[in-house]
């Protein structure tokens, strides 16, 4: 009995360290924050280009302003294209991640991408201030558009993995529960299981508000501040699943001896 319930506790101590995240695609995100540089660095360029043509409005500084404005047009669009293939290739590595969200990743990822090569043949086209200007509205409405639908995606996905990581906690309390109720002199392991069942159902209930948050991840909305809210959901089921196999542990160190 002692070496099964051994097992499950290293079990639940390796899901347990990543539950708050889905596997990382290390050269994904350094892309993306590579580029997230970049569009910084072009955005400066840019403001350069607008306070030299306040100070000198010649043909030559008009036309740096529109062409630092493409590149940095450019640039934030290179930057939301590194992020979903970030989140793509985070979902693809994760083997908790089942094939039908991996899927719908994918297929939002490639129709956001699909927008953005939209998006660069209009700025390729911009041949003024004007069109700069029209093109930068227009940007900034569809830059939440692209994000949204992945943001969502993957909102979902870390909320199908912090629902698998309560599956095995719950087991693992089942199989300890199971044990003691044969034990004598029991009401302090009893009590520790009590207390850890509380705090799993608490976690399930974050989980589920969590997803039905990260649903309401769209455009038009708020789409960036319900994404924030369903985290902050999961964040503290994290909690709860951390509390519950604290007292887990010590049940189980009360049965052992």
């Amino acid at each position: 009995m002692r070496k099964i319930l051994m097992a499950v506790l290293v079990a639940v101590l390796v899901v347990l360290s990543a539950v708050s995240a889905a596997a990382n695609a290390g050269d994904a995100k350094q892309d993306w924050l590579d580029a997230k540089d970049v569009t910084k660095e072009k955005q400066q360029l840019h403001q350069d280009a607008k306070l030299a043509l306040v100070a000198d409005n010649t043909p030559e500084n008009q036309q740096k302003v529109v062409d630092t404005g493409k590149d940095f047009l450019n640039a934030a669009l290179d930057e939301a294209e590194a992020w979903l293939d970030w989140k793509d290739a985070e979902a693809d590595e994760d083997s908790r991640v089942p094939d039908d969200i991996k899927q719908r990743i994918s297929d939002d990822v490639q129709a956001n991408k699909d927008k953005i090569a939209d998006l660069r043949v209009e700025v390729d086209a911009v041949n003024n201030q004007v069109e700069l200007g029209l093109i930068t509205l227009k940007m900034i409405g569809k830059y939440f558009e692209l994000l949204a639908d992945v943001a969502r995606d993957t909102g979902l996905m870390w909320s199908h993995v912090a629902d698998t990581h309560a599956d095995k906690i719950e087991e693992f309390e089942q199989k300890l529960r199971t044990t003691a109720e044969d034990m004598d002199n029991n009401d302090d392991i009893m009590a520790k299981l009590d207390n850890a069942k509380s705090e799993l159902e608490t976690a399930r209930r974050n989980i589920d508000n969590a997803k039905s948050t990260y649903e309401l991840v769209k455009v038009p909305g708020t789409p960036f501040l319900k994404f924030a809210e369903g985290n902050s959901y999961l964040r503290a089921a994290q909690a709860n699943l951390i509390n519950a196999y604290g007292n887990l542990n010590q049940a189980y160190a009360m049965i052992v001896r």
